[in-house]
């Protein structure tokens, strides 16, 4: 089980990508993590996919993590 914040940071800050993982169902968000590279079971899925939809990691956060792209 991976930690979510480290998923969430190899998604590299990509806002547009995060909004389609929030709103798709378990498979679709599988997939679209998939074509980005970022290789993860259903469970983290599905709790990225939470994270991200119930605003429990905000914008600020995101950047916080990600970290060096933003600079």
């Amino acid at each position: 089980m991976a930690d979510i914040k480290d998923i969430i940071k190899q998604l590299g800050g990509n806002k547009d990508l995060m909004k389609q993982i929030s709103k798709a169902d378990l498979s679709q968000a599988k997939e679209l993590l998939d074509k980005a590279g970022v290789k993860v079971d259903e469970a983290d899925v599905k709790k990225v996919k939470d994270a991200l939809a119930d605003g429990k990691i905000d914008i600020k956060e995101i950047k916080d993590i990600a970290g060096g792209i933003f600079k």
